[in-house]
């Protein structure tokens, strides 16, 4: 009985040291952090990044727009540990604007009346 018993104990601390392992994949890639500022008098609706080839990504603003003058703390994932996105933001007229930033050395996304999106340290 006792051997059965330290059997069960042993195939269970097995079962439960092998389950987190196959429960939590491993990810690889970045979390992007920084300030969103709408340099501009228009309503900014979305803000998306992409590949040169002009495949873009969902908004990361889905549920907010950023009003003139105003700044929103955003955060977005890749899972390629890439540096430098192409920034698209589009406007509530349907102008788009883009823009190449690295977003390993920054901490504010700035968009300018003047047509420009910068990244601030």
């Amino acid at each position: 009985m006792k051997s059965m018993m330290m059997g069960a104990f042993a195939a269970l601390a097995l079962l439960c040291g092998a389950a987190p392992a196959s429960a939590a994949p491993v990810q690889d890639g970045d979390y992007y952090t920084f300030d969103l500022v709408n340099g501009t008098p228009w309503t900014i609706l979305t803000f998306q990044t992409g590949e040169p080839n002009g495949t873009y990504s969902r908004d990361w603003m889905p549920q907010r727009i950023l009003e003139a003058g105003g700044t929103v703390a955003m955060r977005f994932y890749d899972s390629d540990d890439a540096c430098e996105y192409y920034v698209k933001i589009v406007f509530e007229d349907g102008d788009a604007w883009q823009q190449k930033l690295n977003f390993c050395e920054l901490e504010y996304v700035v968009v300018n009346e003047d047509g420009t999106i910068e990244g601030i340290e």
